[in-house]
C-alpha cells in the first residue's frame, strides 16, 4: 500500500512537474516494475542476511506487484490524468465564439462537475496565495465519479475471472509482459540471497545499453558536449503527404524478443500494408469523411474503421471460443458451486457483471445519456476491452491502443440530429474513462490474475487487496493533482493534460454538430471490409498451420503507439529472433533471452533514474521512454 501511494504522487510529479518519462502509461508500468527490482535485488537480499523469516515470500512478491499493477492504472493516463480537467474543460474554455456554454456547459449534469465557476477558474490559474483549496465544491462529482469508477473496475475484474480460466489454463496465452517480473521471482524463495536471473552476465550487458544511451542523451540537458545520439525520426513520403516515423525502441525490442515469430511478423507487415494503403489513399484522393478524435493514429479515417472491424471481429471469436468455459462457469453458478482456481465462485462473477453493468446504464443514463446511448457506450467499451487485453496477452505490446472508441461509432452513426446536445455532451464527458486505452483496467486485472495463477491458490483476500491498491491510488493522485493545479494553475503545469484534453472532446462534438455528414455508409463499408479480413485471418489462422500472417496485427498495426513508437523494434526484433532460431535453435533463444529483459529492466530503470535526478535539478522534458 505504501508503494501504491508512492506511485499515486510520483507519476503525477513526473509529468506534471518534471515532464518526463510517463512511468504509469501503459500495460506494464515502469515505477511497478522498478520497486519490483529494488524488491527483489536490493530489499529481499538484505531481509535474508536478517534471517528467512523476515524475507518475503514469492507469492508475497507477486501480490505487491499485482497491487502495484492496478493501482498505477488509475493515476494518469488510466483516469486521473484527464479526470479533472475533462470535466471542467467546457465550462473554463466556453466563450462566446464557441458556444459552448449554450452547446455544452448547460447539459452537464451537476452530478459530473462542480458548479462554482469560480472554482473551476483557479484550478487552472491556481490560487491567490493564502487560499485553501474549495474541496466543498468538488465533493459531490468526486463522489459520483468515484463510485461509477469503482463498478466499472468491478466489471472488469468479473470479466477477467470469467475469461481467466480460458486464457491461461485452456489456451495458455504466453502473457510476455510477465516474463520479466516472473524471471526477477524465479528462485526467490530458494536462492541463498540473489536470484539465478541477476547472476546472469547477458542481462547485465543487456541493461547497460540503455543506461549509457540514454544516460549520455539526458547529459545534453545539463550540457552541450554531450551531443544526443538520435533514436528516432521520420521519412516523408508523397512530398509530406505521408509520414513514416521510426524510433530505436529498446524495451519494445525486448518485449518483441518475447512474442511468437508469426505476431511479430503480422505487425510490421501490416504496419507496411496500411502505410502503402495510405499513400494510396492520399494519391487518389479519397476521402470518407472527417477524423475522429478517439481515433488511435489519427492519419487514415479509412484505415481506422478497417482496424475498428477487425477489433470488433477478434472481441467476438474470443468470447465464442470460450463458450465451452464460460458455459461450464454458469453451470456452477446455477448450482451455486465454487469453481477451483479462481479467485471468486461464478456466481459472485456473473451476478457482479450483471450488477455492474446495469449500474454503469443507470448512472450514465441519470447523468444525460439517453438509455440506447448508453447500452451502445457500455457495451461497446466491454468489447474494445476485451479485444486489447487479447491482444496485450498473446502479443505482449505494452501501449496497445483501441483504433476507434465507441463514442466515434455512436456520434458518426447516428448522427448529431438524433442524438441532441444532451448525448453528445455525455459522450464527450465519457472520455473521462473511456479516451485513452493504452494502460487500461482490463489488462492489469488479467496479467495479476496470470501472476497469481500458480501451483497454490492465490489468497481470498487478494481482491480486497487490489480494489484497496485501486483506493489508495484515486486517492493519492486526485488529492496530489488537485493540490499542484490549485498551488501553480493547471495550464501552466502541462499543455496536454490542462489544454489539449479538455478541449479536445468538445471541439470535436462541436465540429460533428455544427458541420454533420450526410452519410455513414462509407464509414460503415470500410469498418465491414475490416470485419470481413479479421474473420478471414482468424479462419486461416486455425485452419492452416502454415498460413504465416497473425490476425493480432491487423487491428492495432497502424494505431499510434505502433506507428510512433513499434514498429521498427518490432521489425528488428522478428530478425533477430528469426536469425537466432534458425542458426542456434532454441536453445541460443533461452540464452540470451536475459539480454533483452535487460534491455526492458535498464530502460526502465533509467527513465525513471533520470525522472528523479531532473526533479532534483529542475530540468524538464527529458522523455527517456513513453507507451
Amino acid at each position: 500500500m505504501l508503494l501504491v501511494g508512492a506511485i499515486s504522487v510520483l507519476s503525477p510529479w513526473g509529468i506534471l512537474i518534471v515532464k518526463g518519462s510517463q512511468i504509469t502509461s501503459n500495460a506494464i508500468p515502469l515505477i511497478a516494475v522498478l520497486f519490483l527490482f529494488l524488491l527483489t535485488a536490493v530489499a529481499l537480499p538484505l531481509l535474508k542476511m536478517l534471517g528467512r523469516a523476515w524475507a518475503f515470500s514469492r507469492a508475497e512478491l507477486i501480490a505487491v506487484y499485482a497491487m502495484m499493477l492496478v493501482g498505477a492504472v488509475v493515476v494518469t493516463t488510466g483516469f486521473t490524468g484527464s479526470f479533472l480537467s475533462v470535466i471542467t474543460g467546457a465550462a473554463y474554455y466556453a466563450t462566446p465564439e464557441n458556444a459552448w456554454q449554450e452547446l455544452f456547459v448547460e447539459y452537464i449534469h451537476p452530478w459530473l462537475a462542480p458548479t462554482n465557476t469560480e472554482a473551476v477558474r483557479l484550478f487552472y490559474e491556481g490560487l491567490p496565495q493564502g487560499s485553501a483549496i474549495p474541496w466543498a465544491a468538488w465533493s459531490r462529482p468526486l463522489f459520483a465519479w468515484t463510485c461509477f469508477i469503482f463498478v466499472f473496475y468491478w466489471v472488469l475484474f468479473c470479466l477477467g475471472v470469467l475469461l481467466r480460466g480460458q486464457w491461461v489454463a485452456n489456451e495458455r496465452l504466453v502473457f510476455p509482459l510477465t516474463r520479466l517480473p516472473l524471471a526477477m521471482l524465479e528462485d526467490a524463495d530458494s536462492a541463498p540471497l540473489f536470484g539465478g536471473l541477476f547472476k546472469n552476465r547477458l542481462l547485465w550487458l543487456g541493461f547497460a545499453v540503455p543506461l549509457l544511451i540514454h544516460s549520455w542523451n539526458s547529459l545534453n540537458y545539463y550540457h552541450d558536449a554531450f551531443q544526443p545520439i538520435a533514436l528516432s525520426g521520420s521519412l516523408s513520403l508523397l512530398q509530406g503527404s505521408v509520414g513514416l516515423p521510426w524510433r530505436i525502441n529498446l524495451p519494445i525490442l525486448g518485449l518483441a524478443y518475447l512474442m511468437a515469430l508469426s505476431v511479430s511478423f503480422s505487425i510490421w507487415f501490416f504496419f507496411l500494408f496500411y502505410t502503402l494503403e495510405k499513400v494510396v489513399f492520399a494519391r487518389i484522393g479519397l476521402v470518407i469523411g472527417g477524423g475522429d478524435i478517439w481515433t488511435s493514429g489519427g492519419g487514415s479515417v479509412p484505415v481506422s474503421h478497417q482496424q475498428a472491424g477487425g477489433l470488433l471481429v477478434l472481441s467476438l471469436f474470443v468470447m465464442w471460443t470460450a463458450r465451452t468455459h464460460l458455459r461450464r462457469l454458469w453451470s456452477q453458478a446455477l448450482k451455486g458451486e465454487p469453481a477451483p482456481g479462481e479467485l471468486m465462485a461464478p456466481r459472485t462473477a456473473f451476478g457482479g457483471l450483471a450488477v455492474g453493468m446495469t449500474f454503469m446504464v443507470a448512472w450514465l443514463t441519470l447523468t444525460g445519456l439517453s438509455l440506447y446511448a448508453a447500452v451502445l457506450l457500455v457495451v461497446g467499451a466491454l468489447i474494445v476491452f476485451i479485444g486489447l487485453s487479447r491482444i496485450v496477452c498473446e502479443a505482449g505490446i505494452p501501449g496497445c491502443q483501441t483504433p476507434m472508441a465507441p463514442q466515434a461509432f455512436i456520434t458518426r452513426g447516428i448522427g448529431p440530429e438524433t442524438l441532441g446536445l444532451g448525448n453528445m455532451t455525455g459522450l464527450g464527458l465519457s472520455t473521462v474513462w473511456m479516451g485513452e486505452t493504452a494502460a487500461n483496467m482490463m489488462n492489469a486485472v488479467m496479467h495479476s490474475l496470470k501472476l497469481t495463477s500458480g501451483d497454490s491458490p492465490a489468497p481470498r483476500w487478494l481482491p480486497w487487496a487490489l480494489f484497496a491498491a485501486i483506493a489508495v491510488g484515486l486517492l493519492g493522485s486526485i488529492w496530489f493533482t488537485m493540490t499542484l493545479a490549485y498551488t501553480y494553475g493547471g495550464i501552466n503545469l502541462h499543455g496536454w493534460y490542462f489544454s489539449g484534453a479538455p478541449r479536445w472532446p468538445f471541439t470535436y462534438m462541436a465540429s460533428v454538430y455544427n458541420a454533420p455528414e450526410p452519410s455513414f455508409a462509407p464509414r460503415l463499408a470500410f469498418t465491414a471490409s475490416g470485419s470481413f479480413v479479421m474473420a478471414a485471418l482468424l479462419f486461416l489462422r486455425h485452419r492452416f498451420a502454415w498460413w504465416p500472417l497473425h490476425p493480432l496485427g491487423f487491428p492495432i498495426a497502424s494505431t499510434f503507439t505502433i506507428v510512433y513508437y513499434g514498429w521498427l523494434s518490432i521489425f528488428l526484433a522478428w530478425l533477430l529472433k528469426a536469425t537466432i532460431l534458425r542458426y542456434g535453435g532454441v536453445r541460443a533463444y533461452r540464452a540470451l533471452m536475459p539480454f533483452f529483459l535487460g534491455l526492458i529492466l535498464g530502460e526502465f530503470t533509467t527513465a525513471c533514474l533520470w525522472l528523479f535526478i531532473d526533479g532534483a535539478y529542475g530540468v524538464e522534458g527529458n522523455m527517456i521512454f513513453n507507451f
